[in-house]
């Protein structure tokens, strides 16, 4: 049967009274796409925005409006104002946060950034498009090393400040993990309860595996942390706090390797995460298996380097969470490019950003010059020396092979800045996942 379609035209649209259930599917389908996207259906007609939920309508935390695929890509560009980026869609937005003037930012959960104020240490979670801050419990002295670590009382350049939102719990609970040289704390709250719950050290003190740990990442509304060697476990709320190993394999290495967590780039697609192991010397290895990997050229050399820190060594590995295991992954696709770092993890596609390369790692820039290597290609196994920065102190260009963290905990402000300008996109990117705030403009 021919079906023909007839439109009829009073030579008039009546854009504002759509039927509801119409625009309904149309800001459903929007938030899938880009939180950013429903802000302006909504600020484009008074009759779409009665129709529709606003952010704090669902609630504080409300999964539907994180803006989980955004970051920011620039420390600081005119007063308060920010630049962000959409890795999922390209699109980028200057954003006013007056806010971020009284407080101090200490990492980002689901593209919420996590606020500590500089006068009261209180923490709060902006959401940077909605404009919405959450205000959390206080963290206070009873607490003990959740307090110290929290506050920064003890000022150490190994400080981490790690966050991640479970839906195990409803409303959704946020869960910090902290820790120092010395001192490790895991604690979680609901933003309606009146204090902090602290994991007891006795949670983690009956793993047979070390805790610590170098990146985080939530998959499915659980929240997963991994070790340095390369463990995984998961911080479960219900029905009792405990960890779970998910991973619990990889046997301890000294100092020498960091693991990081990349979550999956489409939340709503699914997906797994991946695991990139960085090893900084080839220790770990036997005589035996060093000679096998350098003939395979799965090892990279760094003439430049003293000789106990001239190989050095990059993984990749699947993360099955059923399985409980890793599996070696020598080809990511074609467009995909993973950026790893202290302060973020994330991966985009090629095809949206064609300045980056498919099929290959960025390891987040600390330093000026600093880790040696910028990006490992998996496809032939090459490798690019570090980007290079400098900063706005000149006597720090000297150590352009320290990180510049320690640098930072008694001038929090403190940045790398482009070594010429215009900066490239791969320059914004791999400073976003090595440092906090990402470049200075």
């Amino acid at each position: 049967m021919k079906m023909e379609m007839m439109i009829f035209s009073t030579g008039r649209q009546d854009w504002p009274n759509l039927p509801t259930v119409l625009i309904d599917d149309i800001a459903g389908r929007l938030l899938r796409y880009d939180l950013a996207e429903y802000i302006r259906l909504r600020a484009a007609c008074k009759e779409w925005r009665n129709c529709t939920a606003a952010a704090r309508e669902g609630g504080d935390l409300d999964s539907r409006f994180r803006p989980r695929r955004w970051i920011m890509l620039s420390n600081r560009t005119d007063g308060d104002v920010r630049r962000f980026l959409n890795l999922s869609t390209g699109a980028c937005a200057r954003v006013d946060l007056p806010e971020l003037s009284a407080h101090h930012l200490e990492t980002s959960a689901d593209g919420l950034l996590l606020l500590r104020n500089k006068a009261s240490h209180a923490a709060r979670l902006l959401n940077p498009l909605t404009r919405v801050l959450t205000d959390l419990p206080p963290i206070t002295a009873d607490l003990g090393s959740a307090y110290t670590l929290w506050t920064g009382q003890s000022p150490d350049c190994t400080r981490l400040v790690l966050a991640g939102i479970s839906e195990e719990t409803s409303p959704p609970s946020v869960v910090l993990l902290m820790k120092d040289r010395y001192e490790r704390a895991i604690a979680y709250a609901r933003s309606c309860d009146q204090r902090w719950t602290v994991m007891n050290s006795e949670v983690w003190g009956s793993l047979s595996i070390s805790f610590s740990f170098s990146s985080a990442s939530t998959l499915q509304g659980r929240f997963y942390f991994a070790t340095p060697e390369g463990n995984i476990l998961e911080a479960s709320l219900r029905p009792e706090p405990r960890l779970v190993p998910v991973v619990a394999s990889q046997a301890k290495i000294e100092f020498n390797v960091n693991s990081y967590l990349v979550p999956p780039a489409d939340h709503h697609r699914g997906g797994g995460m991946l695991m990139v192991r960085y090893y900084t010397t080839l220790n770990h290895l036997s005589v035996n298996e060093r000679r096998n990997m350098k003939r395979r050229r799965d090892v990279i050399r760094l003439d430049e380097r003293t000789k106990k820190y001239r190989w050095s060594l990059i993984q990749v590995l699947e993360v099955d969470v059923a399985g409980k295991t890793l599996l070696p992954v020598e080809d990511i696709g074609r467009q995909q490019a993973v950026f790893i770092g202290e302060a973020a993890c994330f991966s985009l596609s090629a095809r949206t950003f064609p300045c980056v390369a498919g099929n290959a790692v960025y390891l987040g820039a600390e330093g000026v010059r600093y880790p040696p290597v910028g990006v490992r290609y998996l496809t032939d196994k090459a490798v690019d020396p570090a980007f290079q920065f400098t900063t706005e102190d000149e006597s720090l260009l000297e150590l352009e092979n320290s990180e510049l963290k320690g640098y930072r905990v008694k001038k929090p402000e403190f940045n790398l800045v482009p070594l010429a300008r215009p900066c490239t996109l791969q320059e914004y990117l791999v400073c976003c996942a090595g440092l906090l705030g990402g470049l200075k403009d």
